[in-house]
């Protein structure tokens, strides 16, 4: 099998930003400790590693205790969490929300696996990973982070308590001694490991309210796809080289510490098939590049340099001859001139994939 990169959406870590912001702590080393410094704060789409944000979560809890997730979301009112709190507040019960967040967890998360089912007269939530977190006080965390993001969706549409029983792995060194405070004895170990949330039937039946349903609906996005798991390691860092180029220029560092790989080791694999890790970054400009340039709001041509990481025009000018053969300003012109008589706009990409060049110039970015 393939290494893969998970990646799961910025919304994921907006909550520890806010946190740490709230607390008083700069949340700038906290990002560059967990390779996450380029990921922006006013866009909870983008796709990025599930390694760093789980990072970014235990180097919070480091400094601020073991109860460190449950603090960052009690309290905090319908946080913006991007699919995961739209789909949330778009059904018309508590329960209906929470299938729905199971039907849009593939557009949240690569790796993670929500169920919510009927068992018992109550609706069992649950939430795994197709993927090691690592220790167990790693996975208490992050199965906290999720207890807590439930609790606060169910919070929202009816009184606490909210979770009428919680099995997760306790912490290794205090067990569930930090989060007796807020749960008391309705928190208790998982005998398989796995994290159980049960709500009471009576509150999964409870109606998300009309002006929160809303709102819900203004704020769903449109044109979102599920985040694709590659059918290689190439692909996988060729998305993440895609999210990360308007922000920072890649490294082949950043892809290794996703993958949960040394750089050579990442290296060596990308050569077993066929690439490199320059190569790739390469075509990840030239999709966005063609993708902008052939879109219904084509940037100047600096902008457009200074997105992909060029030092200046001339630069970004040479590279579009070299894909194509033709200047940037004469694909950006071809496309508006296309445009217009059909009145409308260009198709854009689906989010999480490679962006395309037309099908006229997709050869010269095999090449």
């Amino acid at each position: 099998m393939a290494q893969a990169i998970p990646l799961i959406r910025a919304a994921a870590i907006a909550p520890m930003r806010r946190w740490l912001c709230a607390t008083g702590r700069d949340p700038a080393p906290y990002l560059a400790q967990a390779g996450l410094d380029w990921v922006p704060a006013d866009d909870p789409f983008v796709p990025v590693p599930l390694r760093g944000a789980v990072g970014l979560l235990a180097a919070a809890a480091q400094t601020g205790g073991p109860d460190t997730p449950w603090l960052m979301l009690h309290g905090q009112g319908s946080v913006d969490l991007g699919f995961v709190t739209v789909a949330a507040f778009r059904g018309p019960t508590l329960g209906d929300g929470l299938r729905r967040i199971r039907r849009a967890m593939p557009c949240h998360s690569t790796h993670e696996v929500f169920t919510v089912e009927d068992r018992g007269g109550a609706l069992h939530v649950g939430d795994g990973w197709a993927v090691s977190l690592g220790e167990d006080g790693v996975l208490h965390l992050v199965q906290q982070y999720v207890a807590a993001l439930a609790d606060m969706i169910c919070s929202v549409v009816g009184d606490r308590p909210c979770l009428a029983r919680i099995r997760m792995v306790p912490h290794p060194g205090v067990g569930f001694a930090h989060l007796r405070p807020w749960l008391g004895d309705r928190v208790e170990a998982a005998p398989d490991r796995a994290l159980d949330l049960q709500i009471d039937a009576a509150m999964a039946a409870r109606p998300v309210p009309p002006d929160l349903r809303a709102r819900a609906d203004a704020r769903a996005p449109a044109g979102r796809c599920p985040l694709l798991r590659g059918q290689t390691l190439s692909d996988d860092v060729a998305t993440l080289v895609t999210a990360m180029l308007p922000h920072r220029t890649p490294q082949a560092s950043d892809a290794a510490a996703a993958a949960g790989l040394s750089v050579r080791s990442l290296r060596r694999r990308l050569t077993a098939q066929g690439g490199t890790f320059s190569g790739i970054v390469d075509r990840s400009r030239a999709g966005i590049a063609l993708d902008r340039l052939q879109g219904p709001d084509p940037p100047s041509l600096g902008a457009l340099a200074s997105e992909l990481g060029y030092a200046d025009q001339a630069t970004l000018s040479r590279s579009v001859r070299r894909w194509t053969g033709q200047t940037p300003r004469a694909i950006r012109n071809a496309a508006v001139a296309a445009a217009q008589p059909a009145g409308g706009p260009a198709p854009g990409r689906r989010d999480g994939e490679m962006p395309c060049a037309k099908p006229a110039l997709a050869a010269s970015l095999e090449r």
